[in-house]
């Protein structure tokens, strides 16, 4: 089981699974959402996921004309992503309370990657 939330602690969720495909994102979008260079993302299916905090779910926000982003509206932290007809939820790495055990595979993006990080490449059995 995981669990996570936002830097304020309204946005809070649970996920009865084990993390997804742990990647780095490094798109436009991501690079001004995160004001970094990428996002570690994992996914959790939507059947074994759910919103525990007294916020509820975030505030969502559009950004690819089919997917959306998850925000605390109090603190304004990045904690989520989904896909219009997803089955499942984008979590950021670093919004989870423990993310020791989760090394990223894949890094999206590549050709918006920044010239001074390595870039992860694909590791065997990552899609």
């Amino acid at each position: 089981m995981y669990e996570g939330g936002c830097l304020c602690g309204q946005i809070r969720f649970r996920a009865y699974a084990e993390a997804g495909w742990p990647h780095l994102c490094s798109c436009p979008h991501c690079q001004k959402l995160a004001g970094g260079p990428v996002t570690a993302w994992v996914d959790f299916p939507l059947e074994k996921f759910e919103w525990t905090g007294a916020g509820g779910e975030p505030t969502w926000f559009a950004t690819f004309p089919t997917t959306k982003r998850g925000f605390c509206p109090n603190c304004g932290s990045l904690v989520a992503a989904i896909d219009d007809g997803g089955t499942a939820m984008g979590i950021t790495m670093m919004a989870l309370d423990d993310h020791s055990a989760l090394t990223p595979v894949h890094q999206s993006f590549k050709s918006h990657a920044v010239p001074w990080l390595p870039v992860i490449e694909t590791v065997d059995g990552g899609s």
